[in-house]
């Protein structure tokens, strides 16, 4: 029976002697993307684009034919990476029909509100402006002279009809703010400093080491950015280098590569 992607890389890695976090650190690719190549867990790892990466990196590591990896990929993870797209464009249609209900319901409401609100008024000008019918005058005998009497105090003036306040219509959308690694605001550069921001063009995944700290790794999306700080310097993987930009103390850097491309071990200093 012929061996499956992952057990082609678990043995090589073995025959080579390596740990899993041996060939994390030599990769420099986390370890439980590692472990989920190896068990054909594709759930486990990102975006198509990112995982062939992966797998291109780990092959040339443990000194396998890279292209022959890479079509093993796509014969075993295709289908899984098509229904993914297939379930993601459905939940975003799923999720953009239900804005427009929302929508149209919110308007509706307002629409009703302003209805009512009209409807009150009017039916309070109606009201004010009727007044009850004269008397008949009727032929009685005089009265009697009799002292001229007290006129009573007037009587309150009649309340206006109570206006209900207009339906508000329902709250907008807020755009979604992302916090990165550290604040956006407030970080200031200086000459013992330094600050590196990425921002997202595409969706893309960017993996950063400040100084000698563990390298952090972090998906983007279309606006969002972060930022880091660093004594000394900074090395950089992205993972679609066409799709992020990237400054350093406030000085765009780059490009680095196109759309959808990997590139590793970007180095920054002062």
């Amino acid at each position: 029976m012929t061996e499956s992607l992952g057990e082609h890389f678990k043995k090589a890695r073995q025959a080579k002697g390596f740990t899993l976090e041996e060939a994390a650190s030599r990769t420099r690719i986390l370890p439980q993307y590692l472990k989920a190549v190896e068990e054909n867990n594709y759930a486990r790892l990102p975006d198509e684009v990112f995982a062939k990466g992966f797998v291109r990196s780990y092959s040339r590591v443990l000194g396998l034919e890279e292209e022959a990896v890479v079509r093993m990929f796509d014969e075993s993870a295709g289908v899984f990476y098509a229904k993914r797209a297939e379930r993601e464009h459905l939940k975003r249609k799923m999720q953009e029909e239900a804005r427009r209900k929302k929508i149209n319901r919110n308007i509706v409401i307002g629409m009703v509100g302003v209805s009512l609100v009209a409807l009150f008024v009017l039916i309070g000008q109606d009201r004010e402006g009727t007044s009850p019918p004269p008397a008949q005058k009727t032929s009685k005998p005089a009265p009697p002279p009799v002292p001229e009497p007290v006129a009573p105090p007037p009587a309150p003036p009649k309340p206006a009809a109570e206006v209900p306040p207009s339906a508000s219509v329902g709250p907008t959308e807020v755009e979604r703010n992302v916090s990165g690694v550290l604040p956006l605001e407030g970080v200031v550069p200086g000459p013992k400093k330094l600050i590196l921001d990425i921002e997202a063009l595409e969706r893309s995944w960017v993996m950063v080491q400040a100084d000698t700290s563990p390298p952090q790794d972090v998906m983007l999306y279309p606006g969002e950015r972060v930022r880091w700080t660093a004594r000394e310097r900074f090395t950089v993987t992205l993972g679609n280098a066409g799709g992020v930009r990237v400054s350093l103390n406030g000085n765009e850097q780059g490009p680095y590569g196109t759309s959808g491309m990997v590139v590793k071990d970007i180095v920054f200093t002062h």
